[in-house]
């Protein structure tokens, strides 16, 4: 916990710190009853006798109504700073209910300056204060610009209250000067949901040119979209430096498909289904003898079963007489749509369901299932196989095949 040096009366700032002066900001209330858009807002650097405005809303995410006890601006609030809220002492919320804090920014003078507003209540969470940072200067213009690289992270998808593997992002001094953040902050509705850890630090250069980095951590508190920015400031940028960060919070339903893979040693292709009365007519000969199950298998979602997550898997066969003998699954959207125009492939339908990866990673407690290629020396002789076992994946490379990453994720 850190408290600012504007503010230390503050008997909880929620500065709360994944890392040194990395604050998290947004729904507090480990019950979810209290729930905040923002509450820490940055308004960067402001051109004295501008003024510019930011709202936060407050809302009841619970399903119980709770009260407000004390709403008041903190006395350490410097005077660029006028507040506007329809939330009150007082006023009771009821579930769904919501209101507001507007925050007006006028620096009439040059330099850096703080407040806050008390929104005391009955929830289990009592002492939250919305806290806002200003900085006030002669000229707009930067001597500094920060990039970050990637320019947003995306988590794949995550079960509720499960932490998910890290994301990396760099933060880079763009130059010419060199770059001192003032602030390196989490907001937006689901700011908590997210961790991190690092080298960037409040208060510690960033040289023109280089950079530092910091590893998120996603553990979603509800489902559906959780949606995040990492906002930082610095007297040396002319405007705040804004990265979004989104994952999607999911529960996993009970999974009603069991993928199973077989080969065919004299083609030396593989081939999965989701359909028992395929894997039956396959072991019965329907489709030619020599077809046997390699033994592996993994688990997903009917086409039918629409799961919180999953999305559907493409099936293509290669075209006879011109394309592969083999069969290609992609949950890419993108991909299957790509795939579907290639003259060397026929679509057959949707196969199953299963979690996407995200930027090739699947969430923490998801078993990844690899694409590998057999490239051949002619498009006939191409080949894709789909592994979830390491040790057969470490095979496959051995063999000599072409690892392509996880392209979807099989729930445990």
């Amino acid at each position: 916990m850190q408290r600012h040096a504007s503010l230390t009366g503050a008997s909880n700032a929620r500065l709360l710190l994944g890392i040194a002066g990395l604050v998290v900001a947004s729904c507090a209330g480990a019950q979810g009853r209290f729930c905040a858009s923002d509450d820490t807002l940055l308004f960067g650097n402001r051109l004295v006798g501008s003024s510019t405005s930011a709202t936060a809303t407050i809302s009841n995410c619970g399903d119980q109504p709770w009260s407000f006890t004390d709403v008041s601006i903190h006395p350490a609030t410097g005077p660029a700073y006028h507040v506007g809220a329809t939330c009150a002492t007082g006023i009771t919320l009821a579930p769904g209910g919501a209101c507001s804090v507007t925050v007006t920014f006028a620096p009439m003078v040059p330099g850096q300056t703080s407040g806050g507003v008390w929104l005391r209540n009955t929830t289990s969470t009592p002492d939250q204060l919305l806290t806002f940072y200003g900085r006030g200067v002669d000229a707009q213009a930067g001597t500094a610009s920060l990039s970050f690289a990637p320019p947003a992270l995306s988590f794949a998808a995550q079960i509720v209250g499960t932490p998910s593997a890290g994301l990396t992002v760099q933060l880079v001094n763009q130059g010419p000067a060199p770059l001192t953040p003032s602030a390196v902050v989490l907001t937006g509705p689901a700011a908590y949901d997210y961790s991190a850890t690092g080298s960037c630090h409040v208060g510690v250069p960033i040289a023109a040119g280089k950079a530092c980095w910091l590893t998120f951590f996603f553990q979603p508190a509800a489902l559906g979209e959780r949606l995040a920015n990492l906002v930082v400031d610095s007297p040396q940028l002319a405007n705040l430096a804004i990265l979004p960060i989104g994952g999607v919070g999911i529960a996993i339903a009970s999974t009603d498909a069991d993928v199973v893979e077989f080969f065919y040693p004299p083609l030396n292709t593989y081939f999965l289904t989701a359909s028992l009365a395929e894997a039956a007519f396959i072991d019965a000969g329907g489709v030619g003898s020599g077809w046997m199950r390699t033994g592996f298998h993994f688990h997903a979602w009917t086409v039918d079963n629409v799961a919180s997550g999953a999305v559907p898997v493409c099936r293509f066969t290669g075209t006879p007489d011109l394309g592969p003998d083999s069969h290609f699954f992609t949950a890419d959207d993108n991909e299957c749509t790509v795939v579907k125009a290639n003259p060397y492939w026929l679509y057959e339908g949707l196969a199953f369901r299963a979690l996407p990866p995200s930027s090739g990673v699947c969430a923490a407690g998801m078993t990844p299932v690899v694409r590998f290629l057999w490239p051949g020396t002619e498009v006939a002789l191409l080949r894709h196989r789909y592994v979830v076992d390491p040790a057969e994946a470490a095979r496959m490379r051995a063999a000599g095949w072409l690892e392509e990453g996880a392209v979807f994720c099989a729930p445990p």
